[in-house]
């Protein structure tokens, strides 16, 4: 047992694991401080199985639930957490003698019924070969679905169970839970004049839309667009809160949540977006003026922008941040491969094959993917037709855009616009 039997009753953390797992129907299993499975209940998942049969060497599970348990330590708090695999896990840690020990895990379970698109990811992604589409797609139907909210109530059950485990060390978790609650409760009185019932009044107090552009840079890994509307955002937010240093820093803080998501949805490295979040979580509570605030929240920009497509190391730097420039600024346009090549001067055949080796992505399923975000702007609109929004963003017609559209978001322009 990784713990010693002086600072932790093994009996009594295995009652506690079999009467959540009895309670929720969800597995649940405890780790050591390596992050190896020391006790486990509930039926084994058939998926996670297979999902570490296939991807052998490549599997990062138990780093994955090694470093939420450790998130979890720090903060105070039940961690919730993608695993490699794509499914929904919350780990809460355990603490002996102000030592990190461990952690309980709950999990794996779903949070939608999308089974399709997480078995495809995972096939491309881990290069899986493609007999194993149907197996997978099997498996993950038996992993339970859970709404996001009950997901909540789940995790900090699992933290009550942990408490019991620790009895009095779970103080120092309190205290650090604390801090993060106090922070949590300024964002969420934020969200609410942002949700206010009438929608005239919210552009007044906060640029909603604008907001949702730079969700869009930063999901493109356009750092120059993406530059230009936070400096707007952040003007917005300087001028509404004054010198309010902690409401500055919660504003800011929440920019910050809204860059790392847009990393993540862009296809940043989600075990890197998350191990930045808390990097920036600690240094933000350092901060005691607005100026270093705002250059604080410019260089995250930076880095998760970076998470999506990653300059820094590529051989051509310059010629793919140039292309990548020249399409975000003229997507309205009707560009082509050659009108591109020509703007960093270079053969159409020759760019093409640079752009595809440095930020592996065609240059056309690029170019489609600048468009169908840019089209997102036009859809909010109802008084702009499709085939509008389709000649508006570039595309020849509106059936080709529709075709494309649902491609990458996996619904209709028609469907994306019911739920905006």
């Amino acid at each position: 047992m990784y713990l010693q039997k002086s600072s932790l009753n093994s009996e009594t953390l295995i009652a506690n694991l079999k009467t959540y797992n009895k309670v929720t129907g969800i597995l649940c299993f405890n780790i050591d401080e390596f992050g190896e499975t020391i006790h486990s209940e509930g039926e084994p998942c058939e998926f996670c199985i297979k999902f570490k049969e296939l991807s052998r060497e490549r599997c990062t599970c138990n780093q994955s639930h090694l470093y939420a348990s450790k998130q979890s330590e720090k903060i105070g708090e039940p961690f919730v957490y993608f695993c490699p695999s794509g499914l929904v896990h919350f780990a809460t840690s355990i603490v002996i003698g102000g030592i990190f020990r461990g952690a309980l895990i709950g999990g794996p379970i779903r949070m939608n019924t999308s089974d399709d698109f997480v078995v495809e990811d995972l096939i491309k992604t881990y290069d899986f070969p493609l007999e194993s589409r149907d197996i997978l797609q099997n498996y993950v139907k038996n992993v339970p679905i859970v709404e996001p909210d009950r997901v909540r109530h789940l995790a900090k059950l699992l933290y009550i169970i942990s408490k019991d485990i620790m009895a009095g060390e779970s103080i120092i978790l309190s205290q650090r839970r604390r801090f993060y609650e106090e922070q949590a409760a300024i964002n969420e009185e934020i969200q609410n004049v942002k949700h206010k019932e009438y929608s005239e009044h919210i552009s007044n107090y906060y640029p909603v839309e604008l907001e949702k552009e730079l969700l869009s840079r930063v999901k493109l890994g356009d750092k120059k667009g993406a530059k230009i509307i936070l400096n707007e955002l952040l003007g917005h937010v300087l001028f509404n809160n004054g010198n309010n240093i902690e409401v500055t820093r919660a504003r800011v803080l929440e920019l910050m949540i809204v860059l790392s998501r847009a990393a993540v949805e862009g296809g940043g490295n989600l075990e890197m977006v998350f191990g930045l979040n808390f990097k920036y979580l600690n240094e933000v509570s350092t901060l005691n003026n607005v100026e270093k605030l705002c250059e604080w929240i410019i260089k995250v920009l930076d880095r998760f922008s970076e998470c999506v497509y990653n300059l820094e190391n590529i051989n051509n730097c310059h010629i793919i941040q140039k292309s990548m420039e020249y399409i975000n600024d003229n997507v309205s346009m009707n560009i082509s491969l050659d009108s591109v090549a020509e703007h960093v001067y270079l053969s159409p055949a020759y760019f093409s094959k640079l752009f595809k080796k440095e930020l592996g992505i065609n240059f056309i399923d690029y170019l489609n993917k600048v468009r169908i975000e840019e089209s997102k702007k036009y859809l909010t609109n109802l008084k702009i037709s499709l085939s509008d929004i389709a000649h508006n963003v570039g595309f020849t017609d509106q059936s080709y855009y529709t075709k494309v559209f649902k491609k990458i978001e996996g619904i209709s322009p028609g469907q994306y616009r019911k739920m905006t």
